[in-house]
């Protein structure tokens, strides 16, 4: 589903851009009247259109980064159809929280278009799925033409949590300096981010806890030997493996998946050591550390 999203922005953006080489000011009247969010003047439609238009190149390209980025994490944690429901309301909640933010509010005549509301949408739901996940930077510099560089690494909740607070301040600046209209809609990050994380906490909060306790506890009334349906860490990973391995972490189950991919996510991160992994034929949930190797912490 994140790469139908890819699509489907990029579509629209090269469909608009042509319409607009060969027709001119007239085509990008039309768009903007059509397809983008104006508050004062826009049919209900165009709240959804409006997550799919984008105003340049760099525009579109940014967006669909973060999107491939975060989005694509998501969805594999809370799968495709929750995922989907959440993107396209994740990117509602943001146009509200633009609308909410402009002097005029729904009197507004300030277009709004561009995918990153729903995006920041995803980023919220990521800070609640994976916040002690590590994130690499990279950096590299000159000093007195002494060329120089390194990387280094920090938790999820501290980058994304930094980008949100700069988010904040940006809308407030704006809403009194710019009068709430113009440039970035900050305040559509905002409301986005905010609803991610209320959806993915919500469904943390009531989601059923009898499924994850039968899976802990039920099992374990069976005397099950210790090697049961295990493949041997000595074996090596073969990324043609078929996939048979199921990952339970964060409340989430998914897959399937081989050795060779388990053993790749952990590496990056995406798994860690206090995951479960279930193969057909166990009876229990048992520590990914047993098929990895214990190799990543």
């Amino acid at each position: 589903m994140t790469f139908t999203l890819m699509g489907l922005n990029t579509a629209v953006y090269l469909i608009s851009l042509a319409f607009t080489l060969t027709q001119g000011s007239d085509a990008q009247e039309w768009i903007h009247e059509h397809l983008w969010l104006i508050p004062a003047d826009s049919t209900w439609y165009t709240f959804l259109t409006s997550m799919f238009v984008h105003a340049g190149f760099f525009h579109l390209l940014g967006n669909m980064i973060y999107l491939f980025l975060f989005g694509s994490c998501v969805e594999d944690m809370i799968g495709r159809w929750r995922f989907t429901a959440l993107y396209l309301l994740g990117g509602f909640a943001a146009e509200l929280a633009y609308i909410a933010g402009t002097p005029e509010h729904f009197a507004s005549e300030i277009p709004m278009g561009g995918a990153s509301g729903a995006i920041s949408t995803c980023m919220g739901a990521y800070l609640l799925l994976r916040a002690k996940v590590k994130i690499d930077f990279k950096y590299f510099g000159m000093i007195f033409f002494k060329v120089f560089s390194g990387e280094f690494s920090l938790a999820a909740w501290v980058v994304i949590t930094f980008w949100f607070l700069e988010d904040v301040f940006s809308a407030v600046l704006s809403y009194y300096v710019n009068e709430g209209g113009g440039g970035v809609a900050f305040g559509a990050h905002v409301g986005g981010f905010v609803a991610g994380l209320g959806m993915i906490g919500l469904h943390k909060l009531f989601s059923p806890k009898k499924k994850q306790a039968d899976r802990k506890r039920g099992p374990m009334r069976v005397n099950i030997p210790a090697r049961t349906a295990m493949p041997t860490v000595a074996t090596p990973a073969l990324e043609t493996e078929t996939p048979t391995l199921y990952v339970y972490e964060g409340e989430a189950q998914y897959g399937p998946f081989n050795l060779f991919q388990i053993q790749q996510m952990m590496s990056e991160g995406r798994v860690t050591s206090q995951a479960l992994y279930w193969s057909k034929g166990m009876m229990e949930w048992r520590s990914i550390s047993e098929v990895t190797g214990g190799v990543v912490s």
